[in-house]
């Protein structure tokens, strides 16, 4: 299921970069809440689920999937270009090889959720649409807490 979502997400993702001198907003609106779907069922469900199913100890590739969503989320901020599709792209391309790939994320869950997959899928499949912001160009700055 999410090997197809990627597959979707990409072929999106293609047809709005389609024509080099501009983006294609239809087809990038639809990727980018796509996008933000799939990260959400991945940090909302999936992980939490392998980090329960393996006794509370999350999976070693966890932390870098979590660092790539946080850099794909921001670059799904401002509003797209060539370059900002060129660099979604350097990063969905080896984050999608860890999750898909032999001894991959899916493919580790798939095994530990054996008598939860049907539930999982399920779950997986329920996700709700992300609401997605209006792009922002400006300056965001950093607010620290004390």
């Amino acid at each position: 299921m999410l090997t197809d979502d990627h597959a979707r997400l990409d072929a999106l993702l293609a047809q709005a970069t389609r024509d080099p001198d501009r983006i294609d907003l239809e087809p990038y609106a639809q990727f980018r809440v796509g996008l933000l779907r799939h990260i959400g069922m991945e940090e909302k469900i999936l992980l939490p689920a392998a980090k329960r199913l393996r006794g509370g100890v999350p999976l070693e590739t966890a932390a870098r999937l979590r660092e790539d969503h946080g850099k794909i989320a921001a670059l799904l901020v401002p509003t797209p270009t060539h370059e900002i599709a060129a660099k979604l792209r350097a990063i969905l391309e080896p984050h999608n090889s860890i999750e898909e790939g032999p001894g991959g994320v899916y493919e580790v869950c798939e095994s530990l959720a054996h008598d939860e997959e049907d539930t999982l899928v399920e779950r997986l499949q329920q996700a709700p649409e992300v609401p997605a912001a209006a792009y922002y160009d400006g300056t965001i700055k950093s607010r620290r807490h004390t």
